[in-house]
C-alpha cells in the first residue's frame, strides 16, 4: 500500500498517464517506467498501451524501459485482479480487458459481468423512466399551450387544426408510453435477477 500511495503522489495521474496512451516528449524524458507500469496495471490496461507509449517515446528519441515497466505492471495487476475488484469495475461500467492470469480470469470475468449487468440495467431503467416523464411533461406543456391559445383567440379553425394535431400526437405518445411501461417491467425483472446474483457474491 505504501508503494501505491507513493505512485499516486508523484504526479503521473495529472500528466494523463492513467487515462491516455499518448505520451509527450517531456513525459517520456521524465518517465519512471516502473511507476507507469504500476499505474497501468492497477487500471487493468492491456499491453498494447505500453506499445503505444514506447512508440511515442521512440519518436522523441527516448527509449522505454521494458523491464521496469513490466515489473511495475505485474505489481499493479496483483491489485487489480483481486476478486473483490471485479465487481467494482463492473458496477462502475468499466470494461475488462482480459489482463488477469489464466487461473483467475474465468471467475474474475464472471464477477465483472454480474457487476456490469447491474450497471447496464440500472442505466437502461433510468433512461426509460426519464423518457416516460419527458413524454408526460411534453403532453402537459402542449395542452397548456393550446388552452392558452383558445383563451386568447377562441376556438377558431386554427385552434381546431392544432387540437387535431395534438390528439394525434397524444395517441402516439400514449402508445410509446405503453411500450416504455412494458420495457420497464422487462428491465426491472432482469435487474432484480442481476442484483440477486450480485448479492450472492457479497
Amino acid at each position: 500500500m505504501k508503494t501505491i500511495r507513493v505512485v499516486l503522489g508523484v504526479g503521473f495521474l495529472s500528466l494523463g498517464l492513467a487515462s491516455c496512451a499518448v505520451m509527450s516528449p517531456q513525459e517520456c524524458k521524465l518517465a519512471n517506467w516502473r511507476e507507469i507500469g504500476l499505474i497501468d496495471g492497477m487500471a487493468g490496461k492491456p499491453m498494447h498501451i505500453f506499445e503505444e507509449r514506447r512508440g511515442d517515446c521512440a519518436e522523441a528519441n527516448v527509449k522505454a524501459d521494458t523491464h521496469d515497466y513490466l515489473v511495475g505492471r505485474e505489481q499493479g495487476l496483483r491489485t487489480y485482479c483481486q476478486m473483490s475488484n471485479a465487481l467494482q469495475i463492473g458496477l462502475r461500467g468499466e470494461s475488462y480487458q482480459g489482463v488477469c492470469p489464466a487461473a483467475t480470469d474465468p471467475e474474475f470475468r464472471r464477477r465483472h459481468g454480474i457487476g456490469y449487468d447491474v450497471y447496464r440495467l440500472r442505466g437502461e431503467l433510468s433512461q426509460l423512466e426519464r423518457r416516460y416523464v419527458a413524454l408526460e411533461k411534453g403532453l402537459r406543456s402542449k395542452k397548456i399551450e393550446l388552452e392558452k391559445h383558445a383563451n386568447e383567440v377562441g376556438k377558431n379553425e386554427d385552434f381546431k387544426r392544432q387540437y387535431r394535431e395534438f390528439e394525434a400526437q397524444e395517441r402516439r405518445m400514449f402508445e410509446e408510453q405503453r411500450d416504455i411501461a412494458r420495457n420497464k417491467h422487462r428491465v426491472a425483472d432482469q435487474l432484480r435477477q442481476a442484483e440477486w446474483a450480485l448479492s450472492q457474491l457479497r
